[in-house]
């Protein structure tokens, strides 16, 4: 019988060629597209699936509260781990990483600045299962001043010989020996770490219970629940932090986040890598399974029209004795089939898509998916889905047809149910144009962002790294020479250059509008007196830093309107705060001497916090305003300058410009991606639209003649042929709109900052879909216009 079926549903496939090949094209697109996305997703939910241990792995993270300012962190006490361990049992392992930005080294006479490079200890190759391709991994982070590197550094630094044993210097002056060589870290890791240090004995405020550097993870017993650690955590910080915290009026409390809840779900500032969002995962979770309900919509639709050439082949199936279960077997089948015929080809089509589709997300997504074992599943469940959801109404409503009156042709009037295939129409659009609406807003609240006004001018302004506290001296030469050049504006320095993220936070008294000292956490950087003139920012009250740092601007310090807003002072300037130098409470006082106007640090997801901004000279970061005219020449001569003064160093740069876009790239990427298979959706929705005007036209094909023959010319005709579909458009808007609305508005309110939403998004959304639609049925509309009428009413 099943072969019957399949034999029978090929010889139809191959009689309506263009039927069938309308559908095919519109399922492998819907196929090709669930595919790609549920590699994404299966992709993005591997983070860390490598550690064997990984559901016992969980990171220790901060909430800690000071007046009414709340931060969460994922780092804690370096000497978390170690009490857990040794002091509670608690746990089983424990391993502190923490890191840098960049790093400076020094390979013989040639210096590199490298990213990634962690420090860590000697358990990490304990608890987490990164591969080591030499040296061993119980001991080659155990002695001070040791380093692994990965594979691509080894051979970066050492090209034609080992690197094991070999001697580095770190920041130009430590000694690090080189005792192991890993493979380079996967995509889909928490970790990237590229070297690392070992953690030593001599890491600053390792001692210290007030100081939340290190990010700790730990390793519970098998079995055990997180939730029973809590308690113990709890006696951790009341016996050793509650002393230091109850000085600042503050209190703190720490939680355990899963290893394999880091990358999704994770929301903390300061992460070792850049997170991932399960909200996105929900979203393409649904965009693929409405592409692959669009394609069988299309597969219903198309059926249900051609019910009047069906009709027959099914009364006079019935007629011969054939069961309604058995019609429906043979409708069912044949949707398979045309599924099955689909996905072969969508198999092929995604393994060539691949090496494009992990360029556009910068993921590592394996060519071979066919043989990840889950795969098969998903094969499975797509043909299912496919064949018994696009086929199952067609087969149900082909089945009930009546021998008696089909074959006396009483049904060939029908055009199948025209209420049902429109309410699929409308459903289909809907879907369509909720995405493609949704696109146009997310690309307009990304460029609202990269065009926002940021409070100071980032364009042909230089970034230059100063690693070294030698290097940092020369300040002073660098920027006296790079000022004779005509083509260089200004020059100035900081640590904390906006767009770097490289500013940080930290407890201070501060004086209230009332006078007295409390406690604060506040953002804080460093600058000269030129950092403000060369990012064009205003001083709006007050003055500068003097050129020269004495006894008078070294106590001094600059802050935002933000700050003065926060701490409600009417006359800023004379406002004191207290700096703690050591646990002992020792202070530093410091004088507010100007006030800025408010200029982003970070992305604009967040918003302009309280800024602290203290004087000093020798910054790790040089700014350099360049002119407009001929950067590249101008950039050649900086980099000779810089050259031809330090003479140890790499000469690295970054534009400024450069370092915000680079916030945007993950959500940019996601909206392309978006954006793609939106309109991959307009396309398979625009395919059953076109397949729908075919048979529309051919059924109306003598009502075409017969008003052709009484005076309708071919625009009445086109009019007539399109309204009806347009019609259902435009229903699909009035469902679709309201939707995309509530969900955008919804979704813009993750950022600090966003734009208005506006009826023109919603607009052009719908402009674009509608002329799209109109040049899909244009085609029949105007074959059908122009045919020969006496041709159409000729009874054959």
């Amino acid at each position: 019988m099943l072969k019957n079926y399949i034999t029978v549903a090929i010889r139809n496939i191959q009689n309506s060629p263009v039927y069938s090949t309308i559908n095919v094209i519109g399922l492998t697109i819907g196929i090709v597209s669930s595919l790609l996305l549920y590699l994404y997703i299966d992709f993005e939910r591997s983070y860390d699936s490598f550690h064997s241990n990984r559901a016992n792995i969980y990171r220790v993270s901060t909430k800690a509260n000071v007046q009414d300012t709340e931060f969460h962190i994922p780092q804690a006490p370096s000497l978390i781990g170690s009490t857990l361990k040794n002091e509670f049992g608690a746990v089983e392992n424990f391993v502190r990483v923490t890191g840098e930005d960049e790093i400076l080294i020094a390979v013989g006479e040639d210096y590199f600045y490298e990213k990634n490079i962690l420090k860590a200890d000697s358990s990490f190759f304990d608890v987490f299962d990164f591969e080591l391709l030499e040296g061993d991994r119980s001991t080659c982070l155990s002695e001070p001043n040791t380093l692994v590197v990965s594979k691509t550094l080894a051979e970066k630094w050492f090209p034609n010989t080992s690197a094991m044993g070999k001697s580095v210097k770190t920041d130009g002056e430590d000694t690090k020996i080189i005792t192991g060589i890993m493979a380079d870290p996967k995509i889909n890791s928490s970790i990237r770490a590229h070297g690392l240090l070992s953690y030593g004995t001599n890491t600053p405020g390792q001692d210290s219970w007030g100081n939340l550097n290190d990010q700790i993870f730990v390793v519970l017993p098998a079995g055990t629940k997180p939730t029973t650690i809590l308690p113990v955590l709890t006696q951790i910080y009341e016996k050793y932090m509650a002393p230091i915290f109850d000085q600042f009026s503050a209190s703190a409390e720490f939680s355990l986040q899963p290893l394999e809840e880091i990358h999704l779900y994770s929301n903390f500032d300061m992460d070792l890598e850049s997170e991932g969002d399960i909200s996105y995962l929900y979203i393409f979770s649904a965009i693929g399974f409405f592409m692959l309900l669009i394609a069988c919509i299309n597969y219903m639709n198309m059926a249900t029209a051609r019910s009047v050439s069906r009709s027959k082949e099914v009364g006079i199936r019935k007629a011969m004795g054939s069961y309604k279960s058995q019609l429906m077997g043979q409708f069912i089948t044949e949707s398979v089939v045309i599924a099955f015929i689909a996905l072969i080809i969508s198999l092929i089509l995604t393994f060539f898509l691949i090496p494009y589709f992990n360029e556009l997300t910068s993921l590592d997504i394996d060519q071979n998916f066919i043989s990840n074992p889950k795969m098969l599943i998903v094969l499975v469940a797509i043909i299912l889905f496919v064949g018994l959801v696009g086929g199952s109404y067609p087969a149900f409503y082909l089945s009930r047809f009546k021998a008696a009156e089909v074959l006396k042709g009483k049904s060939q009037k029908s055009r199948g149910n025209e209420s049902l295939r429109k309410a699929l129409v409308v459903a289909q659009f809907a879907i369509s144009l909720g995405m493609v609406a949704s696109t146009w807003i997310v690309f307009d609240q990304l460029s609202y962002l990269r065009n926002k006004e940021l409070g100071f001018n980032q364009e042909q302004v230089v970034m230059v790294t100063l690693e070294g506290q030698q290097i940092k001296n020369k300040l002073k030469v660098l920027s006296s020479k790079l000022l004779q050049n005509p083509n260089v504006e200004s020059v100035g320095s900081g640590f904390g250059v906006p767009g770097s993220n490289s500013m940080s936070m930290s407890g201070i008294k501060v004086e209230s509008a009332n006078g007295t000292m409390i406690e604060k956490i506040f953002q804080n950087i460093t600058a000269d007196n030129q950092f403000f003139p060369t990012f064009e920012i205003p001083i709006i009250e007050g003055r500068n830093f003097l050129p020269e740092v004495g006894n008078d601007t070294a106590a001094s310090v600059i802050v935002n309107e933000e700050m003065v807003k926060e701490m409600g002072w009417d006359n800023p300037i004379g406002k004191k705060f207290h700096r703690f130098l050591n646990d002992d409470l020792d202070i530093q006082e410091f004088t507010v001497v100007g006030v800025v106007r408010n200029f982003h640090l970070i992305s604009l997801q967040e918003p302009i916090a309280p800024l602290l901004i203290y004087n000093g000279i020798n910054n790790g970061q040089m700014i350099v305003r360049l002119k407009a005219e001929n950067i590249a020449n101008t950039m050649s001569e900086v980099e000779q300058v810089f050259k031809s003064v330090v003479t140890n160093r790499p000469f690295e740069y970054a534009f400024v410009n450069q370092g915000f876009q680079k916030q945007y790239e993950a959500d940019e990427k996601r909206g392309d991606i978006f954006a793609i298979f939106s309109i991959l959706t307009i396309a398979i929705a625009c395919l059953g639209l076109f397949g729908l005007a075919s048979y529309t036209a051919e059924a109306r094909r003598k009502e075409i003649g017969i008003r052709k023959v009484v005076g309708a010319n071919v625009l009445t005709i086109i009019i007539m042929m399109s309204k009806d579909f347009l019609k259902l458009i435009i229903i699909s808007m009035s469902v679709a709109f309201p939707i995309s609305y509530y969900f955008m508005d919804q979704w813009l309110q993750n950022f600090a900052y966003s734009m208005e939403l506006s009826w023109t998004s919603f607009a052009l959304s719908a402009l674009f879909t509608l002329v799209i639609a109109f040049v899909t049925v244009l085609y029949h509309s105007l074959k059908s216009a122009i045919a020969n009428p006496s041709t159409a009413i000729r009874d054959n």
